[in-house]
Formats: C-alpha cells, structure tokens, sequence
C-alpha cells in the first residue's frame, strides 16, 4: 500500500530524486521555481495546479506545451523543439530522463506504508524455522522447517514459504504466493499474488510409450532487486538451479522453465514463455506473448518484439521480431493460402529465371 506524504516544495523533491538515484539524475529547475509547492505528480492532459507532469515521447510535446501543471518534467531537447531559444514563463525541471525522474518522483511523494513487524498468531511458523524480528509475516501464512526469513521482509495471508528456502532482506511477498522448499530469493525482491517458485520442471524420458518423471532436485536462485509478477511460474531445475539474475523484472503470467538461466537487468513482458534450458543474457528485453524454443541462447542486449517465436540461438544482439498482425480472418486466408504454397511457387520463379537467363543469352 502506498500513501501521499505532505506536499514538498520542487527543489525538496528533485533533491529527494537525486538522492535516491545516487547523484545520477539531475535536474535543473528554471523560472525560480524551486519554493512551488508540489502535492502530487498528474498526466499532462490533466495536471493543473500544484502537480507536476512530465513528457517522456516527443509525440505528446503539444499537449506538454499545453499544459497546466505546475511544473513540465522534460528534456533539455524537448525543451528547444518547443520553445526554441526562447525561455518559456513556466516552470520547467530539465532532466535527461523524465521517465525514470516520474518514476522516483512518485515513490518519493507515494512511499509504501511499512507493516508492522511480527507474526500474525494465525500464521504457522514450523520448528526450526528462523524469522527475524524485524519481518512481517501475515495470517495465514507457513514457514516451514529450515525457511530463513530477512530482516525487513513481508510475508503475506497464505504465502506458503517451503522448506529450507531463504529470503532475503527487505523482500516483500505478496498474499497468496508459492516457494517452494530449497529456493533462494535474493535481498529486495517483490514477488506478486499467485507467482509459484520452485514447482517441479517439466522432466519426464520416454519409455515405452509412456513417461517417467525426472525428479528435480535443483532450486530457484533470484538475485538483487528482481520482481516477478503476478501468476507467474518458475520452474526448479533437474540438477542444478533455474537462475533470475540482478534487477531482472518478470511480468505477469510469465513461464521459465527449468534449468534456465536469466541474466542481468533481463525484462520479460506478460505472457512470455522459456522452455527448459534456455539462457537469456543481460539486458535483453522480451515482449509480451514471445516465446523461446528451449536449449538456446539468447545474446546480451538483444531485443526480442512481442509475439515473436525465438527457435534456435540468437548470436548477434539486434531486434528481433517475426509474427502476424491481427487482421481480418478472410485476408488472413488468402495469405495463409499463398503460405502455403511458396515451394511451389519457388520452383515456378526458378524455371520462369532459368528461361529468362537463356533468352538472354541468345
């Protein structure tokens, strides 16, 4: 839960961003506005007084102009496009990333509420089980034997914690997620309702025409500062651990599969789908409803669009992209009929050259 702290006037709040980006984002404040008091952060269509908005694509640069915020969050080439030389009789904070300085400007102004520390008495907490005094954990919630719970973490209604597992220090798990026992969640994750850690990989070898399930005696290991989303699913590998790197955020919805290994500051978009085995280098991005084929790499940096199907190993980091827009079904007939058809079509252009070529040469 978030909650609007008292208003702060503009340089307050671009002192707070600075802070909590380490001295990497810096703003300046234009027209002497430093003292305006600032009570929330609002779009630009709708912000009026005492709200801050800010243009983070070019395309909106008429409705920034236009607005009636107290103050525009932009770019200093924004800023030119607009005004050109002129200095505009506004209130202008310039910075080189307004969406990363909107998305600190809101937890500086929306701050989550701090739970109470202590265990609810309708949680069950196993014997053996270490949970620091300074953690949350809710009603209904179980640790297991052996679960070690952080200082500062909370553990939401019927989160069930499994044996052995470790979280790790100002984690907060949302009600209603699964852990399953051995797994290690690294220190500042947040881990949505209906996310399950941990569930068995999708191991089984074939015998007989029938199937003998592979035990999966690896774990989940998530790194520093990762959010995995809503109903999501990851799975424990067969030998050696599933893998979410550093500052990877997971969407909702989304499936790995086991023994994947995740990299670094990784974006997975809803829908997104990792079979078993595939490894994923640092910085990619996936869109929404992609899909990778399993047993493959995928280059650190590469760009995968949404829908897209990733078969086989992807060397080069580049954007990716391969799918069929939605479009009406008969147009969508006809193509798939000419799909269907290319080989055909291939040989025919084949001959029709091979006799061009031999006209020529007469």
């Amino acid at each position: 839960m978030n909650q609007q702290t008292e208003p702060l006037t503009l340089l307050e709040l671009v002192d707070r961003i600075k802070e909590k980006s380490n001295d990497t984002l810096l703003s300046t404040i234009s027209a002497n506005g430093g003292s305006a008091k600032i009570h929330s952060i609002a779009p630009l269509e709708t912000a009026g007084f005492g709200e801050v908005a800010f243009l983070a694509n070019s395309k909106y640069r008429d409705a920034a102009r236009d607005s009636k915020a107290t103050a525009l969050v932009l770019t200093e080439e924004d800023k030119k496009t607009i005004w050109g030389e002129d200095e505009p009789e506004r209130i202008l904070v310039v910075t080189r990333n307004p969406y990363a300085w909107f998305a600190l400007a809101l937890q500086v102004m929306f701050p989550q509420v701090k739970a109470q520390p202590g265990i609810d008495a309708r949680a069950v907490v196993e014997e053996g089980a270490e949970i620091d005094e300074s953690a949350t954990v809710e009603a209904g919630a179980v640790i297991r034997k052996g679960a070690k719970i952080g200082a500062r973490c909370f553990i939401g209604a019927n989160s069930v914690i499994g044996e052995g597992t470790v979280i790790g220090e100002d984690s907060h798990i949302y009600p209603n997620v699964n852990i399953y026992y051995g797994c290690k969640i690294g220190p500042r994750n947040i881990i949505h309702s209906g996310a399950v850690i941990g569930a068995d990989g999708f191991g089984f070898a074939p015998l007989d025409r029938r199937y003998v399930k592979i035990p999966q005696i690896g774990a989940v290991e998530t790194g520093e500062d990762v959010e995995i989303g809503a109903n999501t699913c990851i799975d424990r590998g067969a030998l050696l651990s599933t893998t979410i790197g550093n500052g990877t955020k997971i969407d909702d919805l989304v499936m790995i599969g086991h023994n994947c290994k995740v990299g670094n500051n990784v974006v997975l978009s809803g829908r997104t789908g990792l079979a078993g085995s595939t490894t994923i280098g640092d910085n990619v991005q996936a869109g929404g409803g992609s899909g990778f084929a399993g047993h493959l790499k995928v280059a650190a940096g590469s760009i995968i669009g949404g829908g897209a199907g990733v078969p086989g190993n992807i060397d080069k980091p580049d954007y990716y992209a391969g799918y069929i827009p939605a479009m009406p079904h008969k147009e969508f007939y006809n193509i798939l009929s000419v799909i269907k058809r290319l080989p055909e079509i291939r040989r025919q252009l084949k001959r029709l050259s091979a006799k061009i070529d031999s006209l020529t040469e007469k």
